[in-house]
């Protein structure tokens, strides 16, 4: 068990019965919830970590044959659940965490009472049959070939688009900052296993109950998707955010913690 909380950076704040475990999603670290995660910590065990190869975790632990599916991520968020709790816990996931709490949740259904999933997709590329993920398969083979070219440019480049808020700067400047952060020969791997990822032949195997939370103004995740999750979800429902851009949760944390508190008090409290 010391091995994981090493290995994920695992941090654990709070004093309530449920445990919440938020989880980042690319080119980001557990700290990108820091403006979200207090408002909770009164009421709930709140659980934070790093993906394997971002932000502090033990970069050593990376292993291709495990880390070049999502499955292997979904197989890391089980270790950390495992790490903190033998009770089902509520996964908030943004972005990719998102898509993987719905894999570890067909994993092992039992070790979730909810999944809240924050700008997730099942698919970041067009597949040309109807489906509109957002990106062409050659996008991706661009973006990727832009990171090892040049890393530095290509965070300056994708940061202020997929953060929008182009009044607030600062934003920007820190999410740039965290795509940086991050050793790039992993965060090159990690993009490549998330933007080519497709789960959405996964769907319908997912039996716990989900909430999605979009963005109606998003460069990554377009409401299409959001649509083709809705759609396919046994137990699903979807509420769009008062926020632009792909990470609410740096441009609109209050927005965030509010619709988070709405759904908790529904999903959590047991009925009269």
């Amino acid at each position: 068990m010391a091995d994981v909380f090493k290995r994920h950076r695992i941090t654990s704040r709070g004093s309530g019965g449920q445990v919440v475990v938020f989880a980042h999603g690319f080119g980001c670290d557990q700290l990108v919830w820091s403006d979200v995660t207090p408002a909770f910590e009164a009421d709930y065990r709140v659980v934070t970590f790093d993906h394997v190869g971002c932000g502090l975790s033990d970069r050593r632990a990376y292993r291709p044959e495990r880390h070049g599916s999502l499955k292997g991520y979904a197989l890391d968020l089980l270790d950390v659940i495992d790490a903190v709790t033998d009770q089902p816990v509520v996964l908030v996931g943004h972005s990719v965490s998102g898509t993987i709490g719905l894999l570890a949740s067909i994993l092992l259904p039992d070790r979730f009472r909810h999944v809240v999933a924050v700008n997730p997709s099942p698919r970041y590329t067009n597949d040309g049959q109807g489906y509109v993920g957002g990106m062409e398969t050659a996008d991706v083979e661009a973006m990727l070939e832009q990171m090892e070219v040049d890393t530095q440019h290509w965070a300056d480049t994708l940061a202020p688009l997929v953060m929008e808020n182009a009044d607030r700067p600062e934003l920007t400047e820190r999410l740039t900052r965290s795509f940086l952060s991050t050793d790039p020969d992993l965060l090159r791997a990690f993009a490549r296993t998330v933007f080519l990822s497709d789960v959405r032949h996964e769907l319908s195997r997912v039996t716990v109950p989900v909430d999605i939370f979009y963005s109606l103004s998003d460069a990554v995740v377009p409401v299409s998707a959001i649509n083709y999750l809705a759609r396919r979800l046994p137990d699903v429902e979807c509420t769009s955010l008062d926020a632009s851009g792909h990470y609410p949760q740096l441009s609109a944390p209050e927005e965030l913690i509010r619709k988070l508190q709405q759904v908790f008090r529904r999903r959590l409290t047991p009925a009269p």
